[in-house]
């Protein structure tokens, strides 16, 4: 059973970063000839701003929502990866009445994958921070 998302922004901060989640998009582009914001993520090195096709979001009963974009990549196969994932639980929410939560984000580095060998090290490397969420409903943006 899908898990209900019924706030219209997620803010998430803590351990250094900033980001946002709008699971309806934040009310048209930002930027004319850009797609519609569904995410966007801060830290102490890079701002990035995704689109609904850059966000991945993969639902587990009784855990709450996974929620994935890729900080950093290249074009080619089997260069390391950077993934920024947070846990979104399940929060009810009403107009005007912001609810507030603890969660986790994972940052996992994958590793390079040039060659494959019989014998490796560890391809993904994780770092969790504990973050503070809002999840709100804000007037004028999509459920």
């Amino acid at each position: 059973m899908p898990i209900s998302l019924d706030a219209t922004e997620y803010i998430f901060q803590g351990e250094g970063i900033t980001a946002s989640y709008y699971p309806g998009g934040a009310g048209g582009p930002l930027v004319e000839g850009e797609p519609e914001m569904f995410f966007a993520y801060q830290d102490h090195h890079q701002s990035k701003n995704f689109g609904q096709e850059d966000v991945a979001v993969t639902q587990i009963d009784n855990v709450g929502a996974f929620v994935s974009v890729r900080l950093v990549e290249s074009q080619l196969d089997g260069s390391p990866v950077t993934t920024f994932t947070v846990l979104v639980p399940e929060i009810g929410v009403q107009d005007g009445s912001p609810q507030t939560f603890k969660t986790k984000s994972i940052t996992t580095i994958q590793g390079a994958t040039y060659v494959k060998r019989q014998v490796f090290p560890a391809l993904q490397t994780y770092k969790v921070d504990h973050l503070d969420g809002t999840a709100s409903v804000l007037a004028g943006l999509p459920r």
